[in-house]
């Protein structure tokens, strides 16, 4: 079974770099460290938030700028896994010929490049971190120096009769 899928589409000094990304890693862990929920806190460890901490992680170690959250691409990707719940498909183009673009643009961003990834099933923010990366297409994604935002979406519902999560990530550089 497929459980993620990616697609793009598009539309600093040297110095001290070793600083900088060791200070920007040092800030990234002790964030996503206090992000983190405590045992017993009952609250799950399978945030969007969650999911945006191991990813900018990735990002620093790979000399990349962290993503910020634009609120505008976390209703694109909400939307995006409603709609795909709702008319019983996994992929980036809706059985009606939808792109993922349309989604952004219906959210109201305008943007110079986005890109999307999309996973089912994964309850494990670290799994599906993990899973991406070693994914060429999903990696190229997370670690693209085109992107400086993301949404994300998580949504619970019904896919082909069973329970199901959707994860939908939506990237861009935006205007």
């Amino acid at each position: 079974m497929i459980r993620n899928a990616a697609e793009v589409e598009f539309f600093g000094t040297r110095k001290n770099i070793a600083f900088i990304k060791a200070a920007l890693l040092l800030i990234v862990l002790v964030s996503s460290m206090l992000l983190v929920p405590r045992e017993g806190s009952g609250e799950s460890s399978f945030t969007p938030q969650n999911l945006i901490s191991l990813l900018n992680q990735e990002r620093i170690i790979n000399g990349l700028s962290p993503l910020k959250t634009n609120l505008l691409l976390e209703k694109a990707a909400y939307t995006k896994a409603r709609n795909m719940l709702q008319n019983g498909y996994f992929a980036h183009t809706a059985p009606d010929g939808t792109k993922p673009w349309n989604f952004v643009k219906s959210a109201g961003v305008e943007y110079a490049f986005a890109g999307e990834n999309l996973a089912i099933n994964y309850t494990d923010a670290d799994e599906l971190n993990r899973d991406f990366m070693q994914s060429p297409t999903h990696r190229e994604n997370l670690l693209s120096p085109l992107f400086s935002e993301i949404g994300i979406a998580i949504v619970p519902g019904t896919y082909q009769g069973q329970d199901a999560v959707m994860i939908v990530e939506i990237f861009a550089k935006t205007y």
